[in-house]
Order: C-alpha cells, then structure tokens, then sequence
C-alpha cells in the first residue's frame, strides 16, 4: 500500500498542489487525500501546562511534515484493524496518504441540528472515544470538529497526527482527550446535558475517576474562575478563562 500509488492519486495530487486535504471521487466513491503537516507546540505552552496543569496546554511531539504523515497513516491502519470507527488508508507515501471518506464533519452538523439529533450524534462521539480509550489507544486532538457522521449515521474519528513525548502516560493522554471534546464543545456554544454526557463517558470508556480529575482540575482553576466575572478583568484574561469557567459550570449541572 505504500510503494505502488495509483495513478488516480498521482493524478490528484498534481491537479491540487498547493492543498494539505482535499477530496477526489473514483470509480464512484470518495477519497480524501491528505498531505502531512509539521507538528511541535511552542515554548509558552509547555510553561502554562507546569503552571496550570491544563491538559489542552499539554505539548505535542515535534514531527516534520513526513513524519507526521507516516505516524497518522500507520494509526490509523492499526486502528481500523482493532475494528475502530476510523478512516481505512488505502495508499500512505511520498509525505501523504489517502483514504476512504467518512462522512461530513459534525462541528457544522450540530450547529444546524435540533436538540434530539445533536444527542444522538453526540452519543455517538461518546461511543467511538471510550471505544478508543477501551483499547489502550488516545486520540491527540478530540475536538468535535474531528468527528464525522455518515449518511447512515455511523460517527468516526479523523485527524489522528499528533502524538507525545515517549512514555507518557496513557491515562493523562486519554484524560486530555476527554477534555478537549467537553472544551471544543463549549467552545461553539452547543447544549446539551454535561453532566449526563460525562456519566456516559465514564461507564463506556471504564475511565470512572476522570469526574474526580476535572473536580481537581477546576478546584486549580478557582481563582481564575472567580475573576472572569469582573468586567475589564475578563477581556485581560482572554476567551480561554470564559470558556474554561463556563465548562466548569456547565459540568456541575
């Protein structure tokens, strides 16, 4: 699969250069082909992740553009193995892969969806993340724009190319990973039952303390939080504080 390229996809790639993911249709399907891109966290993240211990600040592992493209391409050939809801890469070279499409991406979907649906797909996520974390495995950017849904309704995970200093571990990985979805979320401003989302996590996933690492989380978090409602004091602290103040509120139900 990656030595021989298919002429469609050589073919694709010269008609779109200056692209990093684009989609091509053969033989009546979709593709996407995707070029890698470098990946590292700057100096400043590291040093609010000692300080603050907030998992999205957590630095990622610096990787060129190939190499990135390698580790995404071989995840997730391994995770599609495991029977994982994830893309089947049908051809990985040349700093690039391509493989099938899953779906549209579920950020947009949800932001048009009425509430019934929007939980529906959301359980969905739920299912596919813990069915992740199950299998020893974390994603690295769970953001719910990173999620797709098909015509069926089947929910996948896409975008698998950040990875971490070696021996880290696996549950603070997958703790980070359940924490930047409840962010992303709250992010865009979506409803739904936090509470009940995070249960649902907990019982499918087998991660039943991560309730008690966010309790620990926010209690580091307080004196923040309690500023955040000072006009002036707000716009200094940035669209990061208020976030972060309303996923904790909106955990607490």
């Amino acid at each position: 699969m990656s030595t021989n390229r298919p002429e469609w996809i050589g073919e694709a790639l010269r008609a779109q250069p200056e692209k990093e993911i684009f989609s091509v249709e053969h033989a009546g399907e979709r593709y996407w082909i995707k070029k890698g891109r470098p990946t590292g966290s700057k100096r400043v993240h590291a040093l609010g992740y000692r300080l603050t211990g907030l998992p999205f600040l957590r630095p990622v592992e610096r990787k060129t553009a190939e190499e990135a493209a390698a580790f995404e391409a071989q995840k997730l050939r391994r995770l599609h193995l495991l029977g994982l809801p994830v893309p089947e890469v049908i051809w990985s070279g040349e700093g690039c892969f391509a493989m099938r499409d899953t779906g549209e991406g579920l950020s947009g979907r949800l932001k048009r969806a009425d509430r019934v649906t929007g939980d529906r797909w959301l359980s969905g996520v739920v299912e596919a993340l813990s069915a992740l974390h199950r299998h020893g495995e974390y994603h690295g950017a769970s953001q719910i724009r990173n999620f797709t849904v098909d015509s069926e309704q089947n929910v996948s995970v896409i975008d698998f190319e950040e990875s971490f200093e070696e021996g880290a571990d696996l549950k603070a990985l997958q703790f980070r990973d359940l924490f930047l979805l409840l962010y992303s979320l709250i992010r865009q401003k979506h409803e739904t039952d936090y509470p009940a989302l995070l249960a649902d996590y907990m019982e499918r996933s087998g991660n039943r303390d991560f309730a008690g690492e966010l309790a620990a989380l926010y209690r580091r978090f307080r004196p923040v939080a309690a500023l955040v409602s000072v006009e002036g004091v707000r716009r200094r602290l940035g669209s990061d504080a208020e976030i972060l103040h309303r996923l904790f509120e909106s955990l607490r139900g």
